[in-house]
């Protein structure tokens, strides 16, 4: 007997049990920890089995695990089967981005060199004693930032492997797979394919293809920065991080700074996913210490890719109106008819592209993901968390955070191909997630029409990209496969 099921918050690692002793003793486990509050011999707490993880509150640096999401199950509903997905999927795990690295990561580093003997670092006690004898893992920052690390090509391997359990009937239709030009996207790409059966053909795709405007829009649209939330987060940074400068400071040798805690913490999420093993800068700040930081950075996403930015639904909605299209084409899966047959169609079912950080926030904004019901709920007060927000990046774009798009066939009232209803169902880290405004298909999804016109009223309000990316016209090279 074989059981897959993935370790994510500390080993970053795919297992196998074949043993049936092994298997009951996984469940034993898995049931001693459960929320079981009719059987269980003394009472039970709601959070009975809960501990407190920060790589789970690290947006965009953490290494990859599953969103819980709704609570809506991961498997296709009831009656109902995924007959084609597509999905842009985040690089794995890189050294570190430069900018992390420059403005906050290296200040630190500087400051801990300045305290080396030759042997050991003199002068850090309490909670910063291991900085005694701490291994920087970036120890060639010219070669190594940007690029992913060794453990990212595991994890990348082992995310590929977790989709091939959900989908075996669809990824072995899978001929061609899509990157940019970045080595890290493209590395992520060929490990992510390593346990498909198949051979795959990686195509390249540049920003002279209007398939760019869907796979990487951010980079396609001269008129889209970086920069909004830049100050908001700058702001939220020193006041947040004072008081653990305070209580920190009497166990460091140097002085240290604001910008210094936010490195730290930056530090904990790049080593984890460097290494594949916790951080032992993990330890040193406090649950709400860690939730200051993964709102500040919320924050921050909210205004550069999320609700905050008006260019965000317009970066958006060319991927989902790909992918309606390419969704539409295809003749009914269980229709094998030559007249239904879409021109071209080659048979592939399972579509993926590797992007960055800043795409999946595009197609959750465009669709009102990770956004409540109540405006007053999704503000960035300055003085405050906003604990009632529904817009968390570290549940979006981890390393290898993925957003995927699932065709979902479904027949219930017969086994006859002509009562087959078809539904669209939203995908965020292995989670589904409703769509605000149609979720009234199983399993929360929404019927494939109107899908179809949400995306043709997205397309009017949204579709003119050039225009508001202020990108000069030219004749762009059209990439049929796309």
């Amino acid at each position: 007997m074989s059981v897959v099921f993935t370790l994510p918050y500390n080993h970053f690692i795919m297992v196998t049990l074949h043993s049936k002793v092994a298997v009951f003793a996984l469940s034993t486990t898995l049931v001693s920890a459960a929320q079981i509050p009719l059987f269980n011999p003394r009472p039970a707490s709601h959070s009975e089995g809960y501990k407190f993880n920060p790589l789970l509150h690290l947006p965009g640096i953490s290494p990859y695990f599953d969103a819980i999401g709704s609570g809506l199950s991961h498997e296709a509903p009831r009656n109902c089967e995924v007959t084609a997905a597509s999905y842009l999927v985040r690089h794995g795990a890189i050294y570190a981005n430069d900018n992390d690295y420059e403005k906050f990561m290296e200040p630190f580093i500087k400051k801990l060199n300045q305290t080396d003997n030759g042997k050991t670092r003199e002068g850090w006690t309490g909670p910063l004693a291991f900085f005694a004898d701490w291994k920087n893992p970036i120890d060639n920052p010219k070669k190594q930032l940007e690029e992913i690390t060794p453990q990212g090509k595991i994890d990348a391997t082992n995310v590929g492997k977790h989709l091939l359990q959900r989908y075996p009937k669809i990824i072995p239709t899978t001929k061609k797979i899509y990157s940019d030009t970045k080595s890290r996207t493209q590395d992520t790409a060929i490990a992510f394919v390593k346990s498909f059966k198949q051979d795959i053909e990686l195509i390249q795709v540049d920003d002279s293809h209007t398939s760019f405007h869907a796979q990487n829009p951010h980079k396609a649209c001269k008129a889209f920065s970086k920069e909004p939330g830049d100050f908001e987060l700058e702001q939220w940074m020193l006041k947040y991080t004072k008081p653990i400068v305070a209580r920190l400071q009497q166990f460091s040798p140097v002085e240290l700074e604001e910008r210094d805690m936010m490195g730290l913490q930056q530090w904990c999420g790049y080593e984890s996913a460097i290494t594949g093993k916790v951080s032992k800068i993990c330890d040193v700040f406090s649950d709400n210490e860690w939730m200051e930081y993964e709102y500040g950075w919320d924050m921050k996403y909210n205004a550069m890719v999320g609700h905050g930015n008006p260019l965000s639904p317009y970066l958006g909605f060319p991927w989902l109106n790909t992918t309606e299209h390419l969704f539409r084409q295809f003749h009914k899966p269980r229709h094998h008819a030559s007249t239904n047959a879409a021109k071209d169609d080659d048979g592939q079912r399972f579509f993926v592209s590797f992007t960055h950080r800043e795409v999946p926030p595009f197609i959750a904004t465009a669709l009102g993901l990770f956004n409540s019901s109540s405006t007053q709920a999704e503000t960035f007060p300055m003085d405050k968390v906003n604990w009632s927000r529904a817009w968390k990046m570290a549940e979006l774009i981890p390393f290898l955070g993925h957003v995927g798009m699932e065709l979902l066939t479904c027949n219930f009232a017969s086994n006859n191909p002509e009562d087959d209803q078809a539904y669209i169902r939203i995908i965020a880290n292995s989670a589904p997630r409703p769509i605000p405004v149609c979720s009234n298909g199983p399993g929360a999804s929404c019927e494939f029409d109107e899908f179809s016109k949400l995306v043709k009223e997205g397309m009017h309000i949204y579709g003119d990209f050039d225009k508001v990316c202020k990108n000069k016209k030219k004749k762009d090279k059209v990439n049929p496969e796309l």
